[in-house]
């Protein structure tokens, strides 16, 4: 910009005199400045600053040079060029705050003014905080990375090109209106100065042409830029005399191209000065783009940078375990990839290329491989450039703070010097030589930071007198200047120097409110010195673990001593103790070496804990990728793999987790379990026993205690989580690094037959090499096909759209048969008359299967009937494709073309050359990143992950080659110029822009330099890597054609390929006629000669001539002459099975595995066809007379002959064998019946119907197939054993989680006792209140009254409260169904199984009912209230009546204050007292499973058979055995009954119904041998404990007591819910264990669960009790008939409830002796 303002000056000179001019312009910017200050008030500037806040970079320039410190980066002597650059800035005071706005809104690029990069912030006042003079020093060191930023070296880079992240900040004091232009993303343009063009040239209006296109006249922009110019002329007021000419002049040379685009356009465009400086600078683009610029080195330095990288690149492990991820290495992967010493030669030399000769990466790779390899590969070497960044950042910053120690050095020496007598302060501290060797030593970023923080403590209230201080010695400096008469140019300096003086005022001392200074005001520190060991002694005690330096001991108390420090900050003794424990406190956690040890061994042993949030308990489930970690605990950093750590800082981001980094170990008690802090205290101790050491000692405790857990453990903990969450980011870059390198390896597709052998009878349009088909389609049946044909240079040459290709041919409607055959005809018809060598079918989804085998199938007939040549039909993955498909550029590239037939030109293109095609995606629109490389890479830095990817670009494509003049002639594959070695998106677009206007090609590589103005470090950074295709040049050109410019031999060593050409033919090269071109035109038809060459002793030879190690590249060159420009890529292969099954479902092993929970829709029922064996098993229903199919279960049939036609017809489906569905990522799923409910389910149909979506877990995944294998059973959904969820860290805290489970299952209790939707219902009973205020409005009320109120369990709940007695009060839930909305009642009300029209109904013909029942038993005489039912209350009052009335059965009966609705039923036998259950239903009392409708009944019914065995309850002393022994023959049978029984028995039973019978005793055939009758695991073979002490039974039926069997104690029967007809209410039961185990479902295995008491109890027989007892078969018979009649009536599925039973309750269950039937525990589960 500053030369564009001098050309516009020597422009102006024509037309105005200078002496006219500077007047003018200095007279009017000085009226200007004065009306700006009278405008402005007068503590602000011009930007609203306040004044005097911000320096002008002047002011900064003068200051540092009058303190002999050039700007960053510029050498002391380099003030000739300061000097010159201000020469150039005075133009600046030419043009005003106004013009330069212009020019920077016209230009698009910031004019730099008078103000300099870093702002320097001055001290307002006494008041202020010096702070900003620690931000000041620490932008200097710090920010101040690019040495040179205002001058460029030969050949170095520009630093300003690319402004850093330091950097953001330096334009805050520039106008508001320069944010108001933004860039795509939203951020204000920020550009450097650059050059302007002065005026219109042909070459501007053809580069804007070819760049914009050339719909544009410049002619009508001049005309507009006058009239624009006159417009602002007469808007001008008093300033148009002043100098009309010019501005006109000016403005017209301002409008430009410029002004017609965006300037993201122009810098997308690479249109701007600073690309233009970037194209003309002779070094490699990339090498001007980085943000360091790259600087030569000397020899030491090299070495050092070199052990510097290797230590810290290639030698130190990472703290996380990353696995080596350079897929370059063949060696191991483990945790890091180390390389030997050796290495540091290597990256010595790889830097000198680097630095001091300006060799890009791909070229050391390639053509100085001696000197980098083994050790060194090339992602190696890229490694080594970035690392030199940061090398050169280190140093930079170590320098700066260098100079600042010394200035301060000397500060401190002037002011000692001044009065040397005067015996240091106590808050003095002289900065040595240690400090200085200690910040030469510095070796990383981290080290420096700590060495300026030490500094900042102890120097940083010296800064501001130390500059102050400067300032005025170089006021006596100037002085003496002006005394010695020098030339007017130091003059000229000297006089601005006053000037910047006289604006900035000196620097005063700011008041710092931190803590550390006010402890240092009141003087603590000559307090914190008597501490007994300076924070340098205590931190070489902790480097070297032992106590190097006893603690010296004061011989004072520390409450005494504090006492002559009390002021009035610290008025106390404890306060002033308090304060200098702070400042030791601060010391140490600021001294370098303790922050040196500590961070090393916070990193060693640093361990996180993890526990979730609110919020992450109830979001982050099995599928969330936190789960595994959800809670952790003491899980060391270093065991932290891969991106692990990165998505737990993502989850604590979202609010899910919280994590703690910490040292010790939490939670650990005994071994382990000694702080860090209680290891490092005693390196500050005094050993000895005295009252004064030890409390002494105790401040040392507590001063080092804080200095831990305040100061150091936060910042360590936060250093070590941005190193954790780098580490895990740079794992991701790595990731997708290696994801893309493996698409980009692929070779080009490679048809079997010859290529070559039809190409003569194409068209010329088709041209030579690979045709390709591509295919490509879309979701739904009935969107078209496209097809695109695409040449051998990837070129469209014809397309062809198939509407109705996909529909099938089996299609049900005739038409879209005939459709889809006509599109298959017209298909052979392209194929036929354009013969392509591959089909490549778009891989969109699993429809792709489908086309592939229609292609196949046609093909086929073609090459039967027409004889095409063999056509190959690949499946190529469609994501790269369906990107391009929605790219700018393809939109651009084929404008007329639907996005499916775009697609499948991409699709054709990838597999013929996947390197060109990926790389059409690499635009300025970072399109690239749209891949799916990582499920993370969203949040790695965009930058960075651009510029890996970009890298590997790079690799592929010199290691290929680039055809220049295939570039031009077929502009798609222009892409791949930019990352050819040496150049860049600039420099290729400009190499391109120069044969094309040329309008030539490029015919060897020498016009590189010659035609393409190439310089010569550019030029050997890519000629290697320029392939020209000397085989087409031919004839056709009078250039020399050099055969060695289509190889990879480079330039440089052409002669040596001639050489070795000559000897390898033997030629005399002395003699006249020796040809080393012909020799080698006649070695590249016959490389086996070279086989005889010693290249080892032509190698020794080069290198003993000067040449230097050219081993391998001899071999190379060898290589290159055998073959040309050999693909080295891997030969394309088809996508095996696993990689098809990812590409059509588009997942991955990440998100598709075993154990996974999904959603699929039931799609049908899949049956197994009958056998014919299998027809003999129809079973008929003795009740109605009909026959029912054994699989399908159809019992319609009259006749059994009618079962058999049903078999023959085919009509029978067969048996159902599970549930077939299909998931969203269109994979086929299967339940198997089994899998369909823990219950028994023999109709499918009746669970699931088609449509349904149903919760299901992956079990099995067939890949070839598509298809998975699902459960949907509860117990495997809910997996609460954690056999399919995925695997948690091992460090996962269970007991913290089990704790919050816990807590969280109560919490949700006291909710759902109190949270309620309020209803509007009118009805005088229905109060919108809780169930504790429901409780309480009853506790006024009548026995019998009813409350209803809402319910907890949701909106279309009521629950109906009515008070059963006292303080006591059942809760009966309503349902409610038929709602208009949320808060009305419903239609219909049901309450279990019985409906309701109304509330009023529910209170007549429900709660009235049983509030008079209940009244009944209330009024009875032996009632007893027996505090609430209390069980204890009513065994005491049965004995205490017993030893009263021995006589007498005594017996009583109380309400169930537990159970509401119940009323205990005590009585006492004998000599022990036995309570049971009555059961208040809406019908009577339910007592033994009996209803009996008045009181009396239920207890003269009671009073006949006390006696008789409680059902449901299983007696102790059970016959009954387990499976394994159900062969056994009991010593008890009664042959007699049995022969009765069977003879008793009906002539139709089945050899089932006989098993069934025997199993009742275990007699007869196992049960396990009828699947019809025995398939639930319910039947017996899971026993559980009941409360009432009596095992669990495990045979399907119970052994029914006789009298002389002694009963447990029937205290079971009330833990059962019963259900009446008219109430089937479920009531749950407190004794019923409430998880699910899991268990088999097979008959030879016991639950898991089961408790050994119950186990023990059920499987041992006890022949005593059981010899006496006989079975009454007939009996038996009879009621396991009835049993079986009403189960088919009934028509339901016998549940498969894997859980512990008390006694294996099925509905089948055979009446007892005394006609009881046993609860079902289906009627619980209600």
């Amino acid at each position: 910009m500053s030369d564009f303002i001098e050309s516009e000056a020597e422009e102006s000179e024509e037309e105005f005199e200078e002496k006219d001019l500077k007047p003018k312009k200095t007279q009017r910017f000085m009226e200007e400045d004065e009306e700006e200050e009278e405008e402005n008030t007068e503590d602000q500037d011009e930007h609203g600053n306040l004044r005097g806040l911000i320096d002008d970079d002047d002011v900064e320039e003068e200051e540092e040079e009058e303190r002999g410190e050039p700007p960053a980066g510029e050498d002391s002597d380099s003030g000739e060029e300061v000097r010159h650059r201000r020469r150039k800035r005075s133009f600046d005071d030419y043009l005003d705050d106004d013009d330069l706005d212009l020019i920077e809104e016209n230009l698009g690029v910031k004019v730099k003014r008078r103000k300099k990069k870093y702002s320097r912030v001055k001290t307002m006042d006494d008041e202020g905080d010096d702070d900003d003079e620690k931000d000041l020093i620490a932008d200097e060191i710090f920010t101040g990375d690019g040495d040179g930023e205002g001058e460029v070296e030969d050949g170095e880079a520009v630093d300003t090109l690319h402004p850093r992240d330091d950097e953001e900040e330096e334009d805050d004091e520039e106008s508001d209106i320069d944010d108001f232009i933004v860039d795509d993303d939203g951020q204000p343009i920020t550009k450097k100065k650059g050059k302007k063009f002065s005026g219109y040239t042909d070459a501007a209006l053809q580069e804007a042409q070819e760049i914009f296109g050339g719909d544009f006249d410049f002619a009508e922009f001049d005309t507009e830029a006058y009239d624009h110019a006159e417009e602002e002329e007469e808007d001008q007021d008093d300033e148009s005399w002043d100098r009309p000419k010019k501005q006109t002049k000016r403005r017209v040379s301002r409008r430009s191209i410029f002004e017609i685009y965006e300037p993201s356009e122009l810098e997308s465009s690479h249109m701007t000065d600073q690309d233009n400086e970037i194209r003309s600078t002779d070094m490699p683009e990339r090498f001007q783009l980085r943000a360091i610029p790259v600087k030569p080195a000397e020899d030491d330095e090299l070495e050092e940078e070199a052990e510097w990288i290797y230590r810290n690149a290639f030698s130190t492990p990472t703290i996380s375990m990353q696995e080596s991820t350079d897929y370059l290495d063949r060696g191991t992967t483990t945790n890091f990839s180390r390389k030997g010493p050796s290495t540091i030669a290597k990256i010595k030399e790889a830097l000198n290329f680097m630095r001091n000769q300006h060799f890009e990466v791909p070229f050391i790779a390639f053509y100085r491989k001696e000197y980098v390899e083994p050790e060194l590969n090339i992602n190696d070497l890229w490694k080594v450039w970035q690392w030199d960044e940061k090398w050169t950042q280190l140093k930079t910053r170590k320098q700066n703070l260098t100079r600042l120690f010394q200035r301060m050095q000397s500060y401190q020496f002037e002011q000692i010097s001044a009065d040397p007598d005067k015996p240091l302060a106590d808050s003095t501290r002289p900065l040595d030589t240690a400090d200085m060797e200690r910040l030469k030593d510095v070796q990383s970023i981290d080290e420096l930071g700590d060495v300026y923080n030490h500094f900042l403590l102890y120097y940083g209230r010296d800064i501001p007198k130390m500059q102050n201080a400067a300032k005025g010695g170089k006021k006596k400096l100037k002085k003496i200047k002006e005394v010695s008469e020098e030339d007017g140019e130091e003059a000229e300096v000297e006089e601005e120097e006053e000037e910047e003086e006289q604006k900035g005022p000196d620097l005063k001392q700011a008041s710092r409110r931190d803590m550390y200074s006010i402890c240092q005001s009141a003087g603590l520190d000559g307090l914190a010195k008597k501490f007994g060991l300076t924070p340098e002694q205590f931190g070489e005690n902790l480097r070297d673990s032992y106590q190097r330096h006893e603690t010296e001991q004061f011989p004072a108390e520390p409450l005494e001593l504090a006492k002559d420090y009390v002021c009035s900050q610290f008025n106390t003794p404890e306060a002033v103790l308090e304060g200098a424990r702070y400042m030791v406190a601060m010391q140490i956690a600021r001294e370098p070496l303790v922050r040196h040890v500590l961070r090393q061994t916070f990193q060693e042993r640093a361990k996180i804990n993890i526990k979730p949030t609110k919020k992450g308990k109830k979001d982050v489930d099995e599928a969330h990728f936190a789960y595994s970690f959800k809670y952790l605990k003491n899980k060391p950093v270093k065991e932290l793999s891969g991106d692990q750590f990165l998505k737990m800082c993502l989850a604590e981001e979202e609010g899910l987790l919280a994590i703690d980094i910490c040292i010790d170990l939490v939670g650990v008690k005994g071994y382990g379990d000694q702080t860090y802090f209680d290891e490092i205290k005693q390196f500050y101790y005094r050993d000895e026993f005295s009252h004064q050491v030890q409390e002494w000692n105790k401040q040392r405790t507590l001063a080092i205690e804080r200095s831990l857990q305040q100061f150091l453990y936060p910042q360590m903990a936060k250093e070590l989580k941005n190193k954790l969450i780098a580490e895990a980011k740079d794992n991701i870059v790595k990731s997708c690094c290696k994801k893309l390198y493996n698409w980009l390896k692929v070779a080009p597709y490679r048809p079997d037959q010859q290529v070559e052998e039809d190409d003569d009878l194409m068209d010329e349009s088709q041209g030579k090499g690979i045709r390709v088909l591509g295919v490509a389609f879309a979701s739904g049946r009935d969107t078209p096909v496209f097809c695109s044909l695409i040449n051998g240079e990837g070129e469209v040459v014809d397309f062809l759209r198939l509407p109705y290709f996909l529909k099938r041919r089996n299609a049900w409607r005739e038409d879209e048969r005939e459709k889809k055959q006509q599109d298959v005809e017209n298909l052979k018809k392209f194929l036929l008359s354009k013969k392509p060598h591959v089909v490549a079918v778009s891989g969109e989804n699993r429809d792709a299967h489908m086309v592939m085998e229609d292609i196949k199938r046609t093909i086929s007939e073609l090459e039967q009937n027409s004889s095409l040549p063999v056509v190959g039909v690949e499946l190529v993955d469609n994501e790269l494709a369906v990107l391009y498909m929605n790219s700018k550029k393809s939109e651009a590239d084929f404008r007329d073309y639907p996005p499916l037939l775009r697609q499948a030109v991409s699709v054709a293109r990838k597999i013929q050359d996947p390197l060109v095609e990926f790389a059409q995606v690499c635009s300025t629109d970072d399109d690239i990143l749209c891949l799916k490389l990582h499920p993370l890479q969203e949040h790695v830095v965009k930058e960075e992950l651009l510029s890996a990817l970009y890298c590997e670009f790079i690799n592929r494509v010199n290691e290929v080659g680039v055809d220049v003049n295939r570039a031009i002639a077929h502009p798609y594959t222009q892409s791949l110029v930019q990352y050819i070695c040496g150049l860049g998106p600039r420099k290729g677009s400009h190499l391109l822009k120069i044969l094309k206007q040329n309008n030539t090609r490029l015919e060897n590589r020498t016009q590189l330099v010659t035609m393409c103005h190439m310089g010569p470090k550019v030029f050997i950074n890519c000629a290697g890597f320029i392939k020209i295709d000397t085989a087409s040049l031919g004839d056709s050109t009078d250039s020399y054609i050099e055969v060695l410019d289509g190889s990879r031999v480079h330039p440089e060593t052409y002669e040596w390929a001639r050489k070795m050409a000559v000897d390898a033919l033997e030629y005399d090269e002395s003699a006249e006629d020796a040809n080393p071109a012909g020799a080698l035109e006649e070695i590249l038809e016959n490389p086996e000669r070279l086989k005889d060459l010693d290249l080892d002793a032509f190698a020794e030879e080069l290198e003993r001539q000067g040449y230097g190690n050219k081993g391998i590249t001899l071999y190379d060159i060898r290589a290159e002459l055998s073959c040309r420009y050999k693909d080295l890529r891997a030969p394309y292969r088809p996508p095996n099975t696993e990689e098809v099954f990812n590409m059509l479902t588009k997942e991955t092993p990440e998100t598709f595995y075993i154990g996974k929970l999904i959603t699929c829709v039931v799609t049908n029922i899949a049956h197994r066809r009958p056998q014919g064996e299998s027809y003999d098993q129809a079973i008929r229903n003795d009740e109605t007379g009909l026959w029912q199919c054994p699989f399908c279960q159809q019992d319609n049939f009259p006749e059994l002959s009618e079962v058999w036609n049903h078999f023959d017809s085919g009509s029978c489906p067969g048996q159902a064998i599970g549930v077939r569905t299909r998931l969203d990522n269109a994979v086929m799923g299967f339940i198997p019946t089994k899998f369909l409910s823990d219950k028994v389910v023999k109709h499918p149909e009746e669970r699931v119907k088609p449509g349904m979506t149903v919760h299901c877990r992956i079990m099995k995944i067939d890949i070839e197939k598509f298809n998975v294998d699902l459960t949907c059973r509860t117990s495997d959904l809910s997996d609460k054993n954690n056999e399919w969820k995925l695997p948690k860290d091992t460090y996962y805290d269970f007991d913290a989680e089990t704790d919050d489970v816990k807590q969280e299952e109560e919490q949700k209790k006291k909710q759902q006792r109190t949270t309620y939707i309020k209803r509007v219902i009118a009805h005088p009973s229905f109060h919108n209140i809780n169930f504790k205020q429901a409780e309480k409005m009853m506790e006024s009320m009548d026995q019998g009254d009813v409350v209803i109120r809402p319910s907890s369990k949701g909106e279309n709940h009521l629950t109906v409260t009515w008070k059963v007695a006292d303080g006591i009060y059942q809760h009966v839930d309503v349902r409610e169904e038929g709602k208009e909305n949320a808060f009305s009642l419903g239609h219909t009300l049901w309450i279990n199984t019985e409906e309701f029209e109304d509330l009023d109904e529910i209170t007549a013909r429900y709660v009235q009912p049983m509030a008079a029942f209940a009244r009944d038993l209330l009024g009875h005489k032996y009632f007893h209230e027996c505090n609430g039912g209390d069980r204890k209350k009513m065994e005491e009052l049965l004995v205490r009546t017993k030893k009263e009335k021995p006589t007498f059965i005594p017996y009583y009966i109380s309400a169930c204050r537990d159970l509401p609705g119940k009323f205990l039923l005590g009585y006492q036998p004998r000599g022990k007292p036995r309570i049971e259950y009555v059961t208040i239903t809406p019908d009577g009392f339910r007592y033994r499973s009996q209803i009996f409708p008045t009181v009396n009944g239920l207890f003269r019914w009671f009073k006949d058979h006390y006696q008789d065995p409680v059902p449901g309850v299983t007696p102790a002393s059970s016959r009954t055995r387990t499976p394994a022994s159900v062969n056994a023959t009991p010593a008890n049978i009664n042959i007699a009954d049995l022969t009765r029984a069977v003879n008793s028995l009906p002539r139709n039973m089945t050899s089932q119904m006989f098993n069934a019978i025997a199993a009742v005793t275990g007699q007869g055939q196992n049960p396990n041998t009828t699947p019809a009758q025995w398939a639930s695991s319910q039947y017996g073979y899971s026993g559980g404990s009941s409360a009432g002490g009596g095992g669990g039974s495990s045979s399907a039926y119970h052994v029914f007591a006789t009298p002389q069997q002694p009963m447990a104690t029937p205290l079971m029967t009330p833990s059962y819910s019963y259900t009446t007809p008219g109430q089937q209410q479920a009531m749950t039961t407190p004794q019923y264990p409430s998880s699910t185990p899991q268990s088999s479902h097979g008959h030879h295995q016991h639950s898991s669960s089961t408790p050994s008491s119950s186990s023990s109890r059920v499987r041992t027989p006890q022949p005593k009790a059981s010899s006496h007892t006989a079975v009454d078969w007939g009996k038996m018979a009879e009621q396991w008939l009835q049993e079986k009649e009403a189960e088919r009536r009934k028509q339901k599925t016998p549940r498969m409830t894997p859980r512990p039973s008390p006694s294996p309750m099925i509905e089948s269950t055979p009446m007892s002796i005394a006609g009881d039937a046993t609860p079902l525990l289906d009627e619980m589960d209600r």
